[in-house]
């Protein structure tokens, strides 16, 4: 039983959406770090970009943010059968605890570990890319990558997996656990931050959790030939760090058992037993209310409709008494369709992981830019130098938002197979795409407004409370809201032509290569680069300047374009059982004519 339950988790997870976009996340930014040139993290001017010590680095950089991804996975499992009233069904069989418990473990573990491998996936593709300097280059080793696989990251996601399987056992809240993980990041950052002094670094190789600090001591006096051909050796702190950080994940896995109670929790059997007396309250109610009078004579019967006018229907005729209720309701469907579309988002766990992500990544580069030094002076947290850090470290997250989400949006009735009774409706196809494009980029914005209120609060830590927030609105928020919901507008697009979302999100994953690829063969004009526009240096005393100018002109440009792409989207819209594209082309010019 134990080993069908574990299958069973992992099959689950496979088909989690979270596993895929978590996977393609890490995929994109990995192989950015290897294939371009602006983005360092293990290689130094003599270091290859796939040498071991960059695999290695690489791999316990990413550890890091993949604990978020790791809470998802599993978390998740102690509260989804409770959240989905499967849980009583469980209860009734023979399924023993422990069965249960640790089956649900594994498989998600299995899980997590496996959508890590697109980080080493990453670094093997981006290496391979024909625009790779090959002096940055040394030869394929398929050993390093083995090797930090097993020994450095899956001790690592051992314990983050075992600690937030635990957290989540004993407070049986998902969102408790995502809090349980953030507190913790801020205490081992601030931990970090106050141990960077020499006579720590011993005992921090032994009790940082990652492996970087022991990691950074086994190589602190490496040559570049030695970081370019030789692998870490599990010894000494290295060795102890891994072992005592494995025996904690086992600690903490072993006092999820106790803590787990293989019953219902009591406030959410009360709650359900509340709505269940609610639904039989307005059932009674409803039955009250029903007229006991026979029903008419003319019930059941086909009455003849009355005449129509003649010119009914026609240009400038007469209008029907009720296709003013039914202009009016158009706004009305519109509205709830955006709330619907925007509430699946907010309530997505997926949405909280890239939140988070997206907040710690640019929340470091926030805090240690403003702790650098130029010509001696330290650098004051500024607007302008905090929005460029926003600009390079954040505004990634809203793009993997708006590609993931526009495939869910687009295809969530025919996941549901919901999608024949929408479509039977009497609603225009516009109030079905429009508010996909709608809700994308509201959450969009929503999400640039929190990363303003983060880098608020580190100027406030950092005691420069000046606040301007003018800039942040016209320099970063709004920019950046209409880059994001022009990649909305391009996604819910090919989306809308695409057989499967998979394949649309394949397309975008193809675009996004491509404005990585056509600048670096002479393509990388703004003007056919969807979306492009110039670089906008900023300055106290200049403002924008002229480039900031020539940037609103390129937004327009651009925005004119998937305002077309908007109109496509609603004409070409999916209704009904053929679903194919060539009768929706076929359809195109007599669907645009209105």
């Amino acid at each position: 039983m134990f080993a069908s339950v574990a299958g069973f988790e992992l099959r689950y997870q496979l088909k989690n959406p979270v596993f895929w976009v978590s996977g393609l996340l890490f995929f994109l930014m990995t192989f950015g770090s290897v294939a371009s040139d602006t983005i360092q993290l293990g290689s130094t001017a003599n270091v290859h970009v796939n040498s071991p010590s960059a695999i290695a680095t690489t791999h316990l950089i990413f550890s890091i943010f993949f604990m978020f991804v790791s809470t998802a996975f599993v978390a998740n499992v102690v509260v989804r059968d409770d959240d989905t009233g499967y849980g009583p069904i469980l209860r009734a069989t023979r399924l023993r605890k422990f069965d249960y418990l640790y089956g649900r473990f594994l498989g998600a573990f299995i899980a997590a570990a496996l959508c890590f491998l697109f980080i080493p996936l990453a670094m093997i593709v981006g290496s391979a890319m024909p625009w790779v300097d090959a002096e940055k280059l040394g030869p394929l080793r398929l050993d390093a990558y083995a090797y930090t696989y097993v020994a450095l990251v899956l001790p690592t996601l051992f314990l983050v997996s075992a600690a937030c399987f635990a957290h989540a056992t004993a407070t049986r809240s998902l969102m408790a656990t995502y809090v349980g993980v953030v507190a913790f990041m801020i205490v081992y950052l601030v931990a970090v931050a106050l141990a960077a002094k020499p006579q720590f670094r011993t005992v921090m190789a032994y009790v940082e959790p990652f492996g970087t600090a022991a990691i950074g001591n086994a190589t602190r006096y490496w040559t570049a030939t030695e970081r370019n051909t030789l692998l870490v050796p599990l010894l000494g702190p290295l060795l102890w760090n891994r072992l005592i950080w494995t025996g904690v994940g086992l600690g903490a896995l072993a006092a999820a058992y106790p803590l787990f109670r293989f019953a219902a929790p009591a406030g959410k059997v009360k709650r359900r037993e509340a709505e269940r007396q609610d639904a039989l309250d307005t059932t009674d109610l409803r039955a009250s209310k029903r007229p006991s009078e026979a029903p008419r004579q003319d019930e059941g019967v086909l009455q003849p409709s009355p005449p129509r006018h003649p010119e009914e229907g026609r240009r400038g005729g007469p209008v029907s008494k009720d296709a003013a209720p039914r202009r009016d309701a158009v706004p009305a469907q519109l509205f709830a369709r955006t709330r619907l579309d925007m509430g699946q988002v907010f309530k997505s766990p997926a949405f909280f992981v890239l939140l988070a992500l997206g907040l710690f990544n640019s929340g470091a580069g926030l805090w240690f830019t403003t702790t650098e030094s130029i010509y001696g002076d330290n650098i004051f947290p500024v607007t302008r130098v905090l929005i460029q850090v926003l600009r390079g470290s954040f505004t990634f997250i809203p793009l993997v938002v708006s590609i993931y989400y526009a495939g869910e949006l687009v295809w969530r009735e025919r996941d549901r197979n919901t999608d024949a009774l929408v479509d039977a409706t009497p609603t225009p196809d516009w109030v079905f795409a429009a508010p996909k494009i709608v809700a994308i980029t509201l959450v969009l914005f929503a999400m640039l407004a929190v990363s303003i209120l983060a880098a608020m609060t580190v100027q406030l830590i950092r005691g420069f409370p000046h606040f301007e927030l003018g800039k942040y609105i016209g320099w970063y928020l709004l920019p950046e809201t209409v880059n994001a919901a022009l990649i909305a507008v391009l996604a819910v697009f090919l989306q809308t032509l695409s057989p499967h979302k998979f394949v649309g999100w394949g397309l975008m994953v193809v675009f996004i290569i491509s404005t990585i690829v056509l600048p670096k063969i002479g393509f990388e004009h703004n003007l056919y680069i969807y979306g492009g526009s110039p670089d906008v240096p900023l300055s106290d005393m200049n403002d924008q300047g002229m480039a900031g100018l020539a940037r609103t002109w390129f937004l327009i440009y651009w925005s004119l374009i998937a305002l077309g792409l908007c109109v496509l989207s609603a004409v070409l819209w999916r209704r009904g059982a053929d679903a194919s594209l060539r009768p929706r082309l076929r359809r195109l010019p007599r669907r645009l004519a209105g």
